[in-house]
């Protein structure tokens, strides 16, 4: 290795330090459960959300809302010419998560919707004669 990348990789190590303390604080408020966290840490620039749906259970549709809210957070790289899908730009202990303190989200327990009650033929009947 020359001096030219030693240094390279020495300025590159410190911005990578320097960048996963400076967003700790933010990616503890975006990584905040179970399901966000395993959906960060599949993120490997290669996996289509589909496939990370596969992986962790979480629908797609959520998996692509998770990924804009982490792009906007700066801790996942957008698809680019090298890597075709995002990318988690740092592990998840890198930005001092730890995941056995994280919760499961709850799943929504709102009652499901009662089908269509439709008349029996008898009193579809009674209610024309009438």
């Amino acid at each position: 290795m020359s001096s030219s990348d030693a240094i390279l990789s020495d300025i590159r190590a410190y911005i990578r330090i320097s960048a996963a303390s400076a967003l700790r604080g933010s990616a503890g408020i975006v990584l905040d459960s179970v399901e966000k966290a395993s959906v960060y840490s599949s993120l490997d620039g290669y996996a289509s959300q589909q496939r990370i749906q596969e992986l962790t259970g979480v629908p797609q549709a959520t998996i692509s809302r998770w990924i804009a809210d982490f792009t906007q957070a700066g801790i996942v790289a957008p698809p680019d010419a090298i890597y075709k899908t995002a990318r988690a730009l740092f592990t998840i202990q890198e930005l001092g998560i730890d995941m056995a303190t994280l919760k499961r989200r709850t799943k929504s327990t709102a009652p499901a919707p009662s089908p269509a009650v439709r008349p029996q033929q008898s009193e579809t009947l009674v209610q024309e004669t009438v």
